[in-house]
Order: C-alpha cells, then structure tokens, then sequence
C-alpha cells in the first residue's frame, strides 16, 4: 500500500517520462492484477509473500538487461544532442530546447536509434501509454513542432525525416544521455 496513490497509477506516471526499471511487489495475486500491472509499464511483478533473495535476483536481471542501452547512450561524448533525463531538459551544440513532455519524449525516442524508422503508432505507444484515444496524425503535430524548435537551433542539419507512408526516422548524430 502506498500512502495517496496506488500503484498502477505510480507506474503509469513514471512511465510518461522515464524508461527506469520498474518492479511492483503487491498482494495482489491474481492474474489480472499481474497482467495489468505488466501491461501499464512494470517490468516486474512480484506477489507476497516472497522470498529477499528472488527479489534480489529479480533485480539483478532488470538492471543486466538494462545496463547495454545505458552503455551505449554514453559512448558519444561528442554528440550535440544532450538529453537530461533526470531535469526533463535537452540541448544541441549547448543550445536548449524549450520543449513540451510528449516532445521531449518523441527527442528522446527518434535519436537514441539514428536510422530506424518508428511508425506512428510506435511513436503513439511511447508518448501514451495511457489508452488516450488520439489519431496518429497528432504525432505529426509534435513532430512539426520538434523540427520547428530543432531547426531554429540549426537550419542547416536535418533532424526528421519523414518515411512515406511508413513513419519517421532520427536522421541527425545519436545522442547522448545524461
């Protein structure tokens, strides 16, 4: 139990802002709740009673898998694009970027894969993970707005591409993940 909130509720905000490892340990036995508590964005879910140890090997494994993405986010030092994750900021060539949450989730998402092409009902999936009933057309407003304020930073490098018919691809250098 948490004080004020629940916890299906808690995951789901972390969830709009961050891709940190999530394990719940609930009460809560049945199916549903599990498949549920998987389903908002948990990346582990563990009923009571358990044992101190399998929690601990829970974990271990969560921050393994993890730990290659953290690897490779760091290895460009040099790239323009600086994304802080903890202040909810981003910056090119040390510029910032005044930029809205589901923009600033689209930043992060496009350019930590340069090159892969994301649908927009990828891109949908990553901003709302809440079951929002949106059109998929509301992602070429954000990406509209992202190249706008991406550009005036930089008019000669391109950032977005658009892939006819499929979606949008990072066309800029990686960036890097502070």
């Amino acid at each position: 139990m948490l004080p004020g909130t629940d916890g299906l509720t808690l995951c789901r905000e972390i969830r709009r802002f961050s891709d940190i490892p999530i394990v719940m340990v609930t009460a809560k036995i049945e199916e549903i709740d599990r498949l549920l508590g998987l389903e908002i964005g948990a990346d582990d879910y563990i009923c009571k009673p358990y044992s101190p140890r399998e929690v601990v090997a829970r974990v271990k494994t969560i921050l393994r898998r993890c730990k290659p993405q953290r690897e490779l986010q760091q290895l460009d030092a040099e790239s323009p694009l600086m994304i802080d994750e903890s202040r909810f900021q981003a910056s090119w060539c040390g510029k910032a970027l005044d930029l809205t949450p589901a923009e600033f989730r689209l930043l992060k998402t496009l350019s930590l894969e340069p090159g892969k092409v994301f649908s927009r009902e990828q891109l949908l999936n990553h901003l709302y993970d809440d079951y929002r009933v949106v059109t998929d057309r509301t992602i070429d407003s954000h990406i509209k707005n992202l190249r706008r304020k991406l550009e005036s930073l930089d008019a000669e490098q391109s950032f977005i591409r658009a892939v006819y018919g499929v979606g949008y691809r990072w066309e800029a250098d990686a960036c890097r993940i502070i």
